[in-house]
């Protein structure tokens, strides 16, 4: 439609619109640009002032009234505008008008003018820098000559309205403002009155209530060895609900914590009988809870807490320590002595040191707990079997050594004597011990020397000293001398 050769068809259709992303411009804003020219025009333009007269009653071309022109020229002033227009002055308007309307634009004059109206005008001419021949001054009229210079004034006039529009809204704002906020300064005295006095009987009130508690307190207190009466009563609830919440709070967690908090006076009894449930609660629940391996560990180290604990040096070490149902597994025991021991159950294995009856010469061997004996084995060959009837005793010294010695009954001819033997785990060893044969009174526990049957009526002694370091070897005077620290923990 741009190439088109048709002029009209090429001038509606704009090749600048193609490229211009703009929106084309509506009727409304065309004839607002419209207008807004027009104005610009008229504004840069003089105005000229048209007065129509009728030049006859018939409406006649060429027929002159000149009485009907003379009185239309008289009465609309005419001559006068005339005069004035040949002079030069085009606005007239009386002192007063005239200081009414612009002595907003003069400090001297505003807002009012007390003196002469002519002196007003002159004072306000004098301060908008008024040219002087752009004016003059009659005697109730100024005249202005130059209709540029109204509108200049003019202008002045509607800048100072808004100054003064503004300044009578800030006025009005802060009165505003200002009554509001003395509303609000009551408003918020008053709560603040009502609030304080609220909190001033709250006060009071708690007070009142604090005296009547310490009173009954006090009270309480006199008479709280007495039989309970309306004196003291007040008092033992509190005593009594005081130690119920602070026994809630520090409750024993285990069987083994035995913190427990002080009873008053009057709450013993009533205190142990509560310490009584809650240990057997715990114990009922512990109890409960637990498997039967480690119910058999814990009878172990009981009857092991029995025999040695304040007794033997290194006992406290060992109770960390659990129990093993082994020390030896069934590879490391020779499958010729699992065969002799046939259908005999197993209970225990642990591998010791055996010393000769004479030279107390060590020796490797591994001790076997079964039903009925101990068994002491070396390699694939059983050395020697005490059944528990004939183990009379154990004895063991009460330092930090892993010696022990096995007593056997002297009439049974296939003993060769008492046993002496170490091993690294002696408390483990002789609880079990112990408890296969149902020897726990029989456990005794040495200090100096322990003496042992040798075999055909002779005896030996083991000798026990402290020292810094383990140390055991055979005498000069024939005794087995050990020498172990002491570890100072009983």
């Amino acid at each position: 439609m741009c190439d088109s050769e048709n002029p009209i068809i090429t001038q509606c259709f704009d090749r600048t619109e193609l490229t211009g992303k703009k929106r084309p411009e509506t009727a409304v804003t065309q004839f607002k640009n419209s207008l807004l020219k027009l104005m610009e025009i008229l504004m840069s333009k003089e105005p000229s002032y048209v007065r129509c007269i009728k030049p006859n009653h018939a409406k006649q071309a060429g027929n002159f009234d000149e009485v009907l022109i003379r009185h239309q020229v008289k009465y609309l002033g005419l001559m006068e505008n005339l005069r004035v227009r040949r002079a030069g002055f085009a606005y007239r308007r009386k002192y007063e008008v005239f200081l009414q309307r612009y002595k907003s634009l003069c400090p001297e004059t505003w807002p009012t003018w007390n003196g002469k109206p002519q002196e007003g005008v002159s004072a306000l001419l004098k301060h908008l820098g008024f040219k002087q021949e752009e004016y003059k001054l009659g005697r109730t009229k100024i005249f202005i000559r130059f209709p540029k210079t109204l509108f200049a004034t003019e202008e002045a006039l509607e800048v100072r309205k808004q100054s003064l529009a503004t300044k009578i809204q800030a006025a009005w704002r802060g009165f505003y403002r200002r009554k509001k906020y003395l509303q609000m300064k009551h408003s918020a005295v008053t709560i603040q009155a009502w609030w304080r006095g609220t909190l001033g009987r709250r006060k009071a009130a708690k007070k009142k209530w604090a005296v009547e508690i310490i009173r009954r307190f006090i009270k309480g207190f006199i008479y709280r060895n007495c039989s309970r009466c309306p004196e003291n009563e007040y008092f033992l609830d509190y005593i009594r609900y005081s130690f119920l919440m602070n026994l809630k709070r520090n409750l024993p967690k285990t069987v083994l914590d035995k913190s427990w908090p002080v009873p008053p006076p009057s709450l013993r009894e009533a205190s142990q009988l509560l310490r009584g449930l809650c240990m057997q609660n715990m114990v009922w629940s512990y109890c409960k809870r637990i498997s039967p391996e480690w119910k058999a560990q814990l009878e172990q180290k009981v009857v092991a807490s029995e025999i040695f604990k304040g007794k033997k040096d290194n006992y406290p070490q060992s109770v960390p320590r659990l129990f093993l149902n082994t020390r030896l597994g069934n590879e490391e025991i020779n499958a010729k002595i699992l065969q002799v021991l046939g259908n005999e159950a197993l209970k225990y294995a642990v591998p010791v040191i055996k010393y000769d009856r004479r030279g107390y010469k060590a020796r490797a061997r591994q001790l076997l707990l079964t039903q009925n004996a101990a068994v002491l084995v070396e390699e694939a060959k059983v050395k020697q079997q005490i059944d528990y009837s004939n183990l009379t005793g154990i004895s063991v010294s009460s330092l930090s050594d892993n010696l022990f010695v096995l007593h056997v009954l002297h009439q049974d001819n296939k003993q060769k004597g008492d046993v002496v033997l170490q091993s690294d785990f002696v408390i483990e060893t002789l609880t079990k011990i112990a408890v296969s044969a149902n020897k726990v009174n029989s456990v005794n526990i040495n200090q100096g020397s322990i003496k042992f049957t040798v075999g055909q009526g002779k005896e030996g002694i083991i000798d026990f000293t402290s020292g810094s370091e383990l140390l055991i070897a055979k005498a000069k005077n024939g005794h087995l001398a050990v020498v172990a620290p002491r570890l100072n923990s009983r």
